[in-house]
């Protein structure tokens, strides 16, 4: 009977986790919540490849059609991380041909998290382009997705249980810069199924929520309720390309 119990119990929590509805930092192709980024950080020398279903509504001006985008990531020091992005788009209108926006997001850890210290990380997204090498050059250019940001995450064991508590601060880049103030989220790891993550963060107007799942060690993949209204999803596979002792 306790067998069969779990078992059910394993199956609730896996369809909620495929189809809770989510949005996230997921969807840039880098380390974070839903919709914000986190100071988490992955392992030295992990590789990332993935991509995501967008809707309209969660991306900046420039995208009226539901869309997607692909993703490459690499962590290849213990305080940086580097990821390659291409959003698509139909710029003209819907009748035109696919396009592609492309943008480069990095990472700077500052501080490693301790005991009773949060991680410190500074990154960027889409802030530079050949239009605007200057971060805060006033110039919106092709930037679409421009953003610069501090922030610190501080993970609390529980128990088996972890709570992570993430807090930053986007700095314009341009003028109107959709992402500007401050913003955060939590992120809940229980401790009987560790491979899911259930999080909630704000983006500096609304709330969003969702889950992510790690399945056979290497695929991840999360739904998001943007808002709480609009679904999105992604998936990455995610792996250590350069280890420690490949470097010696």
């Amino acid at each position: 009977m306790k067998i069969k119990t779990n078992v059910k119990f394993f199956i609730l929590v896996l369809f909620v986790c495929l189809w809770i509805p989510v949005r996230g930092q997921s969807y840039m192709g880098v380390s974070g919540l839903l919709t914000v980024p986190s100071a988490d950080m992955q392992a030295d020398g992990t590789f990332m490849i993935g991509g995501n279903y967008l809707p309209s509504v969660m991306l900046p001006d420039g995208f009226d059609q539901n869309t997607g985008n692909y993703f490459l990531n690499l962590t290849f020091l213990p305080f940086m991380e580097v990821a390659y992005r291409c959003t698509l788009s139909k710029p003209d209108g819907k009748d035109a041909n696919w396009q592609q926006d492309r943008a480069v997001s990095l990472r700077l850890r500052a501080l490693k998290e301790k005991k009773y210290i949060p991680s410190v990380v500074l990154g960027s997204n889409d802030a530079f382009t050949t239009n605007a090498l200057n971060l805060f050059d006033k110039k919106k250019a092709n930037r679409l997705f421009g953003s610069v940001y501090g922030i610190l995450t501080k993970n609390i064991p529980m128990g088996n249980h972890v709570l992570g508590v993430t807090a930053g601060y986007y700095f314009p880049v341009y003028d109107d810069s959709p992402n500007k103030g401050f913003f955060g989220g939590i992120r809940y790891i229980p401790g009987f199924f560790p491979l899911l993550n259930v999080i909630a963060d704000y983006d500096g107007y609304r709330v969003s929520a969702g889950a992510s799942l790690l399945l056979f060690r290497h695929i991840r993949i999360h739904a998001i309720a943007y808002h709480l209204q609009e679904v999105s999803a992604g998936i990455r596979y995610e792996f250590i390309l350069i280890r420690k002792k490949d470097r010696k």
